[in-house]
């Protein structure tokens, strides 16, 4: 039975017995009958402003059991309402709803209950399938008194949020754009973003040398890590570009019927790229390199970069990036930082 019923319904019988008992006590002009009549009347009154009195005093917090989860892993959502009164209030609705940054909000689901004074605590069970920061949202409390006859609501919105960062580990198979930097025997091309312009000597590898001078050739023959001396270094740095790029709800229903319902790819495509920047990020400080992590924000209209030495600092330009939200164009940072004429290092673009 929904709310509108069940007060049409609560309505309607009290109505039928306030009739009921005012002609009894007109007709029959009995003592009785008047009080009934009296207390009729005045029970609506202290209805109203009790519950009313306790629905104002509750409290409302909403929280995910952890900050942090991985995806596909399962996590609690928890509900806690606090009446401090000594009274129970008969029913109580609340409005719940998890939205992704990325990819939007979820429907939102209406939870009714009865409060007993105290705690009353409510644990939903979620779990999510893409990266990203999610918000639960609570709102629109709303509570009718003992006879529902009346109901009340309050403005209120609450929220909590819950990032599901990438753990994936770099692929066994390296990616070429990190070691492209290996030039053939002494000899340096002079292409934009190459680290050296003049190879002198060899040397075998050090901690912190950087893996653009390793003479791969060399070390393949030796069986050991040997490194190039340069006369002149210039300022190159890698780059990772992550592009938010995520084709809208139609584009992908589109391409998915036009599949036969069998290629669901278009859905996952900043999910891909989010997990694929992760791992080639991991792959770069696993080999001890200082990269600078870019994103282009489309609300600001700029781009959002740090210098990445540690996975901390990592899980700091990607969190900044889920708040960030996608959009639709594709190569959309990639041609903005092309326009900008900011290609100076080694550009590793993810999509």
């Amino acid at each position: 039975m929904n709310s509108t019923t069940s007060f049409f319904n609560a309505r309607f019988s009290y109505c039928m017995v306030f009739i009921t008992s005012f002609f009894f006590a007109a007709f029959y002009l009995q003592t009785f009958f008047y009080l009934i009549l009296a207390l009729l009347i005045a029970l609506p009154f202290f209805s109203y402003n009790l519950s009313k009195y306790v629905f104002m005093q509750i409290g409302i917090s909403l929280s995910f059991s952890s900050p942090i989860c991985v995806k596909g892993g399962e996590c609690l959502l928890e509900l806690n309402i606090n009446n401090p009164t000594h009274l129970p209030l008969s029913e109580f609705e609340i409005t719940v709803t998890v939205k992704s940054l990325f990819y939007g909000g979820g429907r939102p689901e209406v939870h009714s209950l009865q409060l007993r004074p105290g705690n009353n605590r409510l644990s939903f069970p979620v779990s999510f399938n893409k990266y990203g920061v999610y918000t639960a949202i609570v709102s629109d409390p709303k509570a009718c008194d003992y006879f529902h006859l009346f109901s009340f609501a309050r403005d209120f919105t609450g929220e909590s949020s819950l990032t599901i960062m990438p753990e994936v580990e770099p692929r066994e198979q390296r990616h070429e754009a990190i070691y492209e930097e290996g030039f053939d025997e002494f000899t340096d091309t002079v292409r934009r973003g190459n680290a050296s312009s003049n190879v002198t000597d060899i040397r075998e590898y050090q901690p912190g040398d950087r893996l653009s001078r390793i003479h791969w050739k060399l070390t393949e023959k030796l069986d050991k890590l040997i490194v190039k001396e340069n006369e002149a270094t210039s300022s190159n740095e890698f780059i990772v570009l992550l592009e938010l790029y995520q084709p809208s709800k139609d584009t992908c229903d589109k391409v998915f019927a036009d599949s036969g319902y069998e290629d669901d790819s278009m859905y996952h495509i900043l999910d891909d790229a989010v997990e694929e920047a992760w791992a080639v990020s991991i792959e770069l400080l696993l080999a001890g390199e200082t990269f600078l992590f870019m994103f282009y924000n489309l609300s600001s209209e700029e781009f959002t970069s740090l210098l990445i030495h540690s996975k901390e600092e990592l899980n700091d330009i990607f969190t900044r990036a889920f708040y960030a939200g996608c959009y639709d164009t594709s190569d959309l940072a990639l041609s903005v930082y092309e326009r900008a004429g900011m290609n100076k290092g080694t550009l590793i673009h993810v999509k």
